[in-house]
């Protein structure tokens, strides 16, 4: 929390340094969570950045053409998108938000909207990303109008998919509402990772009957045969017969 406090009041420090750029505001993280969490509010275009080590310094270095991204929007009023920054360093839940969210350096710029933003073949059934296919990230130049282009694109592509939604709801009334879609996309992840431990415990049992058979297998013997041994067992008795009969 203190962190986030003192990277709050350096934000504030360069707003102030620079009044005529308005910076990317810090996303919350409650609101974060909700808009990768639950459809149907405002798109999100986020900055994700550490602050810590060389990749905090290259995030600073990149930052200032995000804060012109945000200063952009912030001038066309752009309705139903937030752009904004998030530390990925603040605490053990922003780190969790932004794994799910897909983020695996720094930075990374993404793009929270509503429906499908990716396309994932069979539905994503066999798809390694745990990320929500209403997020994608920026995978192009680190120019400032590539960058508020994409936005811009990404955000006309959720608006036609808001729009559509709320007409197969209202006007056809075979439509799922995007929570139900939510709903569905939880359900196969939790789909997968079932098979997953399925097939943990499976392996699991087979090295365990591997052990117990190497250890109920026949050993090598060591000593006589049974073959010396029967034999020790006939002259022990054919002595004992010759002993009787020459007893009086």
């Amino acid at each position: 929390a203190a962190r986030a406090a003192e990277e709050a009041a350096a934000a504030a420090a360069a707003a102030a340094a620079n009044p005529h750029v308005a910076g990317a505001p810090i996303a919350p993280l409650a609101n974060l969570t909700r808009a990768l969490q639950a459809p149907g509010g405002d798109d999100y275009a986020v900055f994700y950045y550490s602050p810590y080590g060389e990749a905090g310094a290259y995030c600073r270095r990149v930052l200032p053409l995000w804060d012109d991204v945000a200063a952009w929007h912030a001038k066309k009023r752009t309705k139903r998108l937030k752009v904004v920054k998030f530390s990925c360093d603040a605490s053990a839940d922003h780190r969790a938000v932004c794994l799910h969210a897909g983020v695996r350096q720094y930075p990374t710029i993404g793009f929270v909207g509503q429906g499908s933003l990716r396309w994932r073949p069979f539905g994503g059934r066999f798809s390694k990303e745990r990320a929500p296919a209403r997020t994608t990230t920026y995978k192009g130049l680190a120019l400032a109008d590539a960058l508020r282009d994409w936005t811009v694109a990404l955000h006309v592509v959720s608006d036609v998919q808001r729009l559509g939604g709320w007409f197969r709801r209202a006007v056809l009334g075979n439509g799922k509402s995007p929570l139900e879609l939510e709903v569905e996309e939880l359900r196969e992840e939790l789909k997968k990772r079932d098979r997953a431990d399925a097939d943990r415990r499976l392996e699991e049992q087979i090295a365990r009957l591997r052990g117990e058979l190497s250890s109920t297998q026949p050993r090598e013997r060591t000593g006589n045969t049974w073959a010396d041994i029967l034999g020790a067992a006939t002259t022990g008795q054919g002595a004992a017969a010759a002993t009787g009969a020459a007893a009086p």
